[in-house]
């Protein structure tokens, strides 16, 4: 076991105990109107006691037209509001610490509610988007209602209790379709460079810690890579726009990637450590490392590289226990097939390492 794992560490003003941090897991209690039930509730609830310091919520949509899949949770009406209060004082009543993941799906949408326009908004208009309709280029206009959207929801979660936000720039949802070449094929001040790419983040994250004041966790979640040929000068700009989030202000960022679904299956580890590392040496800021963390040996590479904290996601679900062992020296037997996500719909679990419920 490393001997860093289990030491104190801070995020801004937050004091944790230690280096763990349970990454956004899209939890299937999702409510068709977007509200949490009682099983995500204890959920959380049961991963605040078993000892992980921070939980960063499922994603979290704060625009009606921004919910990728009908078992997310939102965060834009009283109602929303009313059943994530609960979540928060459940993990606060356990000892742990709770950030809410903000969020927005643009072109990445599979779930259209009842909406007068469910038209999908993406960087770049005239592409089919998951549920079958054509998308529309978001205008400055739709960027400035998207942006206080944004910060409504944080806004609102500090005054429910939560301890901090985390801004979603990762895994093809919108901010990262805007910093992403593959997705911003735009021809204005939003498109081309990386500073251009980037502008759309700056513009919701200045306007966030003005919003919530100077003390305030903010944290980002970030793809450290992107898909193909791109990727290679992609590998400069992570390094620009993490220095860009220390310089506006941003508590820590959390490192993940486009294709971690297929680094899982293939059973690599600590996959994007590498990218991580030239992030490291760039930034001052705290680094969460998040991707194939499955066995102690994972673990003391990822720390010994300067990480500051390691999250998990998937491991937990495998094991709600998972600081037990590996305070006893055990790896995860997370064995990252991803089936966690399908599984409670069609056999009522949410692991293939858990038994089958009873007919």
């Amino acid at each position: 076991m490393s001997s860093k794992l289990f030491t104190s560490a801070k995020i801004g003003t937050m004091e944790l105990s230690n280096r763990l941090v349970r990454s956004a897991t899209q939890d299937p209690f999702g409510q068709p109107d977007g509200t949490a039930c009682q099983a995500q509730i204890d959920l959380h609830a049961d991963i605040a006691e078993s000892g992980v310091p921070l939980i960063i919520t499922a994603y979290t949509y704060v625009s009606p037209e921004g919910r990728a899949t009908d078992i997310q949770v939102g965060f834009c009406n009283e109602t929303h509001y009313e059943s994530q209060k609960k979540v928060v004082e459940a993990v606060h009543a356990k000892g742990g610490r709770i950030a809410l993941q903000i969020n927005h799906a643009g072109q990445n949408v599979y779930f259209t509610p009842d909406l007068p326009d469910p038209t999908p908004l993406a960087p770049s208009g005239d592409k089919k988007a998951p549920n079958g309709l054509m998308t529309r280029e978001i205008t400055v206009e739709d960027m400035d209602r998207l942006c206080k959207d944004y910060v409504a929801a944080a806004v609102k979660g500090k005054e429910l209790g939560f301890d901090a936000v985390q801004l979603h720039c990762a895994h093809g949802y919108l901010l990262n379709q805007f910093m992403d070449p593959n997705y911003n094929q735009r021809e204005d001040e939003f498109g081309g460079s990386a500073e251009n790419r980037f502008r759309f983040v700056r513009q919701i994250l200045l306007a966030l810690r003005e919003a919530l004041g100077a003390d305030y966790p903010i944290l980002v979640k970030v793809n450290s890579n992107c898909a193909g040929e791109a990727d290679a000068a992609y590998a400069e700009d992570i390094v620009y726009f993490c220095r860009e989030f220390e310089a506006l202000g941003v508590d820590a960022i959390e490192l993940s990637g486009f294709d971690w679904i297929a680094q899982g299956k293939q059973k690599n580890h600590n996959y994007y450590l590498e990218r991580a590392k030239a992030v490291r040496a760039a930034v001052n800021i705290p680094i969460i490392f998040v991707g194939g963390v499955r066995t102690q040996e994972d673990i003391d590479a990822v720390l010994d590289a300067g990480m500051d904290f390691i999250s998990l996601s998937r491991p937990f679900i495998a094991q709600p226990d998972l600081i037990e062992h590996l305070k006893a020296g055990e790896d995860a037997k997370c064995i990252s097939c991803s089936k966690c996500f399908v599984l409670w719909e069609r056999e009522g679990r949410r692991c293939v390492l858990h038994d089958k419920p009873e007919a």
